[in-house]
C-alpha cells in the first residue's frame, strides 16, 4: 500500500508537469487567443488572488490573467480548506521541481544541508513578506508586479529561453537559483522560505479539516518521519497538527514502520495517503470540468470596450491582427497603422506576432505613445482662456478660432455694426467707431456663459 501510494503521488506529479510544460511549449509555438493556446497566466491560481481587487472594485481583468485563473484560486481555497496543502505536495511543478531535484542531488552524492532552528524558524516568515508586498504592490499598481520574477513564469517559458531571458532574466535566475539549485542542498527551498502562494495556503492550512495525525500509542519513536519530511517537520511533535507548513505529501506515514501509526484524519476519522491525493486532484479537475460546461471558464480575459485611450492599449495581444486590434481601440484599420507608423501594405488579417519585422511589444508602445499624444493634443486645444486675454492688436479672426464663436454675433452683442472686417487688430475698428475693446471682451464672456 505504501509503495503503491509513493507511485501514485509520483505519477500524478509527473503528469501535471509534463501536461503544463507542453501547454507553455505549445503556447509559444501556437499563440494564444480564443483559437490558440492559453498562456502560463491563465493555469496559474495566484493569479486569482493578485487580480481578485481589481476584478471586485472595477469588474476589469488585469492584463493576462483570465476567469480561469481566479476559478482556479476559488477551488484551490476550497480543497485546501478540507483536505489540506495536498495542491502543493501532489501537483504545484514547482514543488515537484524542488522535490525532484533535491532526489537528484542524493543520487549525486550531495548531503543535504540543514539550517539551525535559530535560521530556519525565522526565514519561513519571509515567504508571508513576499506574500503581502506582491499582493500590496499588485493591487496599488494595477499591474502585475511579481511576472518578471516569477520562476513559474520562467519555467513556462523555457522552450524560449534564448529570447527572453536577455529581456526579463529574473524569473530564470529564481527558478534556476532557488527553486532547483538551491534543493539540491535544502529539500524544496523554495516552498518553506519563498513561495507566495505557498504562504497564503500555509494560512488556510491553519484551518484545514484534514491534519496529519500521530497515534501515541503504537508510535516507536523511530524518527523515520522526520528525516523523510521534505520540508523538515518533526511528526513525533503533536505540534505537526497545528503546522501550517505541512504540504501533505504522506512521506512521513509512508516512512512509518508501524501500519496506522501515521495517518491523515478529518476529526477521528482516518484517510489514506492516496485517498488524500487523489481527492485533491479530482475536485480540482472536476471544478474546472463543472466551469466549462457551465460557460465560466474561460482563459482569455473579455475585451472591456468601455476604455478607450492609451489604457486600452493593455488589451492588445500579439494574437490579434491588425482589424482586431483596431476594434479594440475603436479605430479604423487604416488610422491604426497611422499610429503605429506601419506601411499601408502590413497585412490585415495576420497576427500581429506572426508579420515579419514586427515586434508586437514594441508596437503597443508606440500605440500608447501616439495615443497620449493625442489626448495631449485635445486637452491644449480644448482649453479656452479667459476673455479678459483678448487684446486689442487681435483680429476678430483670431477671437473666432481661439473661442469658438461667431465674430457677427460678438460685434452685434457689443453694439458694434456686424459687417465690420475680421482681419483688422480690434483697437483700429474700436477707434474707427469710438468704442472700447472691453465691449468685445464683455461680449465674448456672454456668448461663452450662454453656451455653457
Amino acid at each position: 500500500m505504501v509503495k503503491n501510494s509513493r507511485l501514485l503521488r509520483f505519477s500524478v506529479q509527473g503528469v501535471f508537469l509534463v501536461l503544463l510544460t507542453w501547454i507553455g511549449y505549445r503556447h509559444q509555438v501556437v499563440g494564444g487567443g480564443p483559437s490558440g493556446i492559453p498562456p502560463v497566466d491563465a493555469f496559474c491560481p495566484f493569479g486569482g488572488l493578485e487580480g481578485l481587487f481589481q476584478v471586485m472594485t472595477s469588474g476589469v481583468w488585469l492584463r493576462r490573467l483570465a476567469p480561469s485563473s481566479l476559478i482556479l484560486f476559488l477551488l484551490l481555497v476550497g480543497v485546501t480548506l478540507v483536505l489540506g496543502r495536498a495542491f502543493c505536495g501532489w501537483i504545484c511543478p514547482l514543488g515537484t521541481l524542488g522535490e525532484w531535484s533535491a532526489s537528484l542531488g542524493r543520487k549525486m552524492g550531495i548531503k543535504p544541508k540543514k539550517l539551525p532552528k535559530s535560521i530556519d524558524g525565522p526565514l519561513r516568515y519571509l515567504k508571508y513578506l513576499i506574500l503581502a508586498a506582491i499582493i500590496g504592490g499588485t493591487w496599488k499598481l494595477g499591474t502585475l508586479v511579481w511576472r518578471n520574477y516569477d520562476p513559474w513564469v520562467a519555467w513556462m517559458h523555457l522552450s524560449a529561453f534564448f529570447e527572453a531571458f536577455p529581456e526579463k532574466p529574473g524569473g530564470f535566475i529564481v527558478l534556476f537559483l532557488t527553486v532547483i539549485g538551491a534543493s539540491f542542498f535544502i529539500e524544496r527551498f523554495w516552498c518553506r522560505y519563498l513561495c507566495p502562494l505557498g504562504a497564503f495556503l500555509a494560512i488556510l492550512q491553519k484551518a484545514s479539516l484534514t491534519k496529519i495525525t500521530r497515534s501515541e500509542r503504537s508510535c516507536v519513536h523511530c524518527h523515520n518521519c522526520g528525516r523523510s519530511c521534505p520540508v523538515e517537520l518533526d511528526p513525533e511533535n503533536v505540534e505537526v497538527e497545528r503546522s501550517a507548513e505541512c504540504i501533505a505529501c504522506g512521506r512521513c506515514a509512508e516512512n512509518c514502520p508501524i501500519d496506522g501509526t501515521l495517518f491523515f484524519g478529518i476529526k477521528k476519522k482516518k484517510l489514506s495517503v492516496s485517498l488524500v491525493g487523489l481527492a485533491t486532484v479530482l475536485l480540482l479537475l472536476g471544478g474546472i470540468a463543472t466551469a466549462r460546461l457551465s460557460g465560466l471558464w474561460q482563459t482569455f480575459a473579455p475585451i472591456p470596450s468601455s476604455i478607450t485611450g492609451p489604457a486600452a492599449v493593455d488589451s492588445l495581444y500579439g494574437w490579434m491582427t491588425i482589424t482586431q486590434m483596431a476594434e479594440v481601440l475603436h479605430v479604423s484599420p487604416k488610422e491604426f497603422l497611422k499610429l503605429g507608423g506601419l506601411d499601408e501594405s502590413t497585412p490585415l488579417d495576420v497576427r500581429v506576432k506572426d508579420i515579419p519585422g514586427i515586434d508586437d511589444e514594441a508596437l503597443k508602445e508606440r500605440i500608447r505613445e501616439a495615443l497620449s499624444a493625442q489626448e495631449a493634443s485635445k486637452k491644449t486645444s480644448s482649453f479656452i482662456p479667459s476673455p479678459e486675454e483678448i487684446k486689442g492688436s487681435m483680429t476678430m479672426r483670431q477671437v473666432e478660432e481661439i473661442y469658438k464663436v461667431h465674430g457677427e454675433e460678438v460685434f452685434t452683442l457689443a453694439g458694434w455694426p456686424d459687417n465690420l472686417s475680421k482681419e483688422k487688430p480690434l483697437k483700429d475698428l474700436a477707434v474707427e467707431l469710438g468704442k472700447e475693446v472691453s465691449q468685445i471682451r464683455d461680449a465674448v464672456k456672454k456668448l461663452l456663459e450662454k453656451n455653457q
